[in-house]
């Protein structure tokens, strides 16, 4: 029979292991609102089993959803809710400033490696 739990753990593991360190998840209170057991959570964060998709959605959806977001934005690289033109609103004065300039900095860059009309051409 194939062994299919590999003995290294995911990022996904461990970040759910991380998650419940973090925010201070007890598993059993978890397990029971999943309606999973708590083994198998363990077992999970240890990287010596895996969860089917329900069992993994339960457990997300059992947990804070300050944790559930931390969790995703860590695995994803993303942060839900967050846009680029969200961050620039809330920047203060001197922040916008730094924005501009960096703009700035990377069109001169961008001018430096290809020819000006290249540059202009691609933003029209």
């Amino acid at each position: 029979m194939q062994n299919f739990v590999t003995e290294e753990t995911s990022l996904y593991q461990q970040l759910f292991d991380e998650m419940f360190d973090r925010f201070n998840l007890s598993a059993k209170v978890v397990a029971k609102q999943a309606g999973v057991s708590e083994v198998l959570i363990s077992r999970f964060r240890k990287g010596k089993a895996d969860l089917g998709t329900r069992k993994f959605l339960a457990l997300l959806g059992a947990v804070p959803i300050e944790a559930r977001e931390w969790y995703l934005s860590q695995l994803l690289g993303a942060k839900p809710g967050v846009s680029l033109q969200k961050l620039v609103s809330a920047a203060s004065a001197v922040e916008r400033v730094e924005i501009i300039n960096l703009i700035a900095h990377s069109f001169l860059e961008d001018r430096k490696t290809t020819g000006t009309s290249e540059l202009i051409s691609s933003a029209v």
